[in-house]
This record gives C-alpha cells, structure tokens and sequence, in this order.
C-alpha cells in the first residue's frame, strides 16, 4: 500500500445517518463499506475480519479488510482499527471519546503533528459511542512507545520540538472565544475535570491508591491528601492567568509511536487548552530515566522554548518557563498515582509515578505550589 501523506476531509454529523455499532459484533463489511465510504465515495468492503481486539480506556478492533477495487487496494489500508468505546465502562467516558472525534475532525487537517490516518470519524449523541477508523501502524512498521523503556535525549528533543510547533499554532488563539472554530476544546481544569479530580481525592478512594506499589515508589511527602487537593487548585488558578494553547493532552510514552524514518508520532489525541507547561513537565518527566531527567530537563526546555520563538510566540524567559515547569510536574504525578489498572498496568503506573514524584522532591515542587 501506498500511503496517503495527508489526512482525509472528515466531516462528524451531529446526528449521523450512518448507526455506531456499540458491539464489535457491529463492525462488519457493510458498516465499514458505509464508514469509509464517507471519506472515500464508492468504496466497498468486500470482507472483513477481526484479527485482534485490544480493550483498554477505549477499544482498539484491528480489522484485515478487502476491497472490491484493486485501485482500493492499492492506496487504502488492507488493515485498520477501529477505536470505540466497546466496554462496561465506555459510557462514564463518552466526553472523552468524543474528543478524540473532534481531534480528527476539526485539528488533524492542520496539526504539524504526525497522527494515524483517519478513514472516518462520527460520534453519536444518542447513545456514549464514538468510532475512528484509522490506519493501523503495526502495518507500517512503526515502533510503539513504552513507559518502560525510557526515551534518548534526542527523541524527547524532538518531540518537544513537534509539541512547540503544535503549540504555537493555537497560542492565545481568538478561536477559543464562543462561537469561534475552537470553542469547543475545554480547559484542563473545567467544572468536569475537577469534578474527576474530586473522585480520587476522596479520603477511602485517596488512601487506597497510597497502598498500592507506585505510591510506595515515591517519597511519603508526596502522600498528602490536602496538599495534592490544594496544588491542583493552585494550578488552576495559575493556568487562568497564563499563556493557553492547544495540549496534546496525554503524552505519556503509551501514546506515542516512532515511524520507520524516525519521525515522532502522536496515538490517543485528548486536547484540551491549557498552559504549555502541564505538556512539558508531563512528558519530560515520564519520558526519561530519572538520572537523565536531571542531567537534561534544562537544555530540553531551552531547547522547547526555542522553537516557540522560532514559531513566532513571545515565549516567556527561561527563568518563568522554569518556575511553571516546576509547578505543573504536580499535575503528572496526580494522573498517574491515581490512575486506574483498567487504564494502565500498575507496572507502567509505578514508572510513571516514581519519575514524577523523583522531579517533585527534586525541585521543590512542593515548595512552588505552597
């Protein structure tokens, strides 16, 4: 297959015609005919076949698929996945699902970042559904990103260099105003996020999580209950007052890929508008080994700083961009000392935890947000 360089016109009809199977059962050759065929006019899927099904926060399905048409065939994918929400708990995350729709629909055909190609995207308000079908890059030979397997200098170098770039393309954008073409992306800290924030932070649900491997794999001063509660008030009362843009929004190491040239790639999009900082600490800090992590982070934001610059943002001094870093390294260690097992792996939660928490205590996180 050749593939396509540039993403596909998608369009996501706020009442689709086209019904969102909520079983894999549903993801047949006529629903995938009907699919692509939104993006691609006269397709037909002659078969397809489940391969694989990976379940997780949304459903990955890896579907082999045959086309009527060798011309198909040859500039299609012969395998896609097609992303869902096809578990028990996929209706309490119907807001995230149908965020990661809007990434496709209304980002992707402008996004600097390199992301799957996506075939058809829709989300159905009457029920929690909301489907991609995209490329599958197991195809493509790419290499997946593990949190177990720090990255180099130079990867974590570029992609900060991919996020500065994608950053500035929003950076204070009037488009965020009612009304505008980005309204729609929420603040980090909106009324439904500290609402999920609150869910942890209750006493019984906060002490359970402190007995688990990853909380042990910290210092104890990062076990306070009511300080975690009052730095996150604090960062949100800080990202009211500071430069916003469009974040990624999870660049954990389990969401990235490396494409066969090298190129840094971008899985599992959950934008949101935030300060730029939450992405910076949150991937410096996850990415690479703890001992690196100290040796690097400085040049590492310079050299993030640099490229906004670059870009055309007026970039805060390093000395600022620094102090934020430091602050917003409080966020990173929340997701994950609370992140459930049916999300992550406890292991890949523990690795997390640990190099945040490592960075915390390191540079007076604790301090910073007092």
């Amino acid at each position: 297959m050749t593939r396509v360089p540039q993403p596909l016109v998608l369009s996501v009809d706020p009442a689709p015609a086209l019904p969102l199977p909520v079983t894999i059962a549903g993801i047949t050759a006529d629903w995938l005919t009907r699919a692509i065929g939104t993006t691609v006019p006269g397709v037909i899927v002659r078969d397809a076949q489940v391969v694989e099904v990976m379940p997780g926060t949304s459903t990955k399905v890896r579907v082999a698929i045959d086309y009527a048409d060798p011309a198909h065939t040859a500039t299609l994918p012969g395998r896609v996945i097609v992303k869902g929400g096809f578990e028990d708990h996929s209706p309490a995350l119907a807001a995230m699902f149908l965020n990661e729709i809007r990434f496709y629909r209304d980002i992707q055909p402008i996004s600097t970042l390199r992301t799957p190609m996506a075939l058809f995207a829709a989300n159905d308000p009457s029920s929690h559904q909301a489907i991609v079908v995209m490329e599958d890059l197991a195809a493509l030979h790419v290499s997946f990103c593990t949190p177990l397997r720090p990255q180099s200098h130079a990867m974590c170098a570029r992609r900060l260099a991919d996020l500065a770039r994608f950053h500035a393309q929003s950076w204070n954008s009037p488009d965020f105003a009612p009304g505008r073409a980005w309204d729609w992306v929420r603040s980090r800290f909106a009324t439904e996020s500290a609402a999920y924030a609150g869910r942890y932070l209750a006493p019984q649900v906060w002490n359970h999580y402190m007995a688990l491997p990853r909380a042990a794999a910290v210092s104890s001063r990062l076990h306070d209950r009511e300080w975690m509660a009052h730095a996150l008030r604090r960062l949100a009362e800080i990202d009211a007052e500071s430069d916003r843009c469009i974040l990624h929004g999870d660049t954990h190491l389990g969401n990235l890929y490396i494409e066969a040239d090298g190129t840094p790639g971008y899985l599992d999009m959950q934008v949101t508008r935030a300060n730029w900082a939450l992405e910076v600490a949150y991937h410096i800090a996850t990415s690479i080994d703890l001992a690196d992590r100290r040796r690097w982070e400085g040049a590492l934001l310079e050299g993030y700083l640099a490229t906004l610059r670059a870009s055309g943002v007026v970039a805060p001094d390093f000395d600022e961009a620094w102090r934020a870093y430091v602050r917003a390294l409080a966020y990173a260690y929340f997701i994950f000392v609370i992140n459930e097992v049916r999300f992550q792996t406890e292991a890949v939660n523990t690795a997390n935890t640990a190099r945040v928490g490592a960075a915390m205590i390191d540079l007076g996180t604790i301090a910073a947000l007092s």
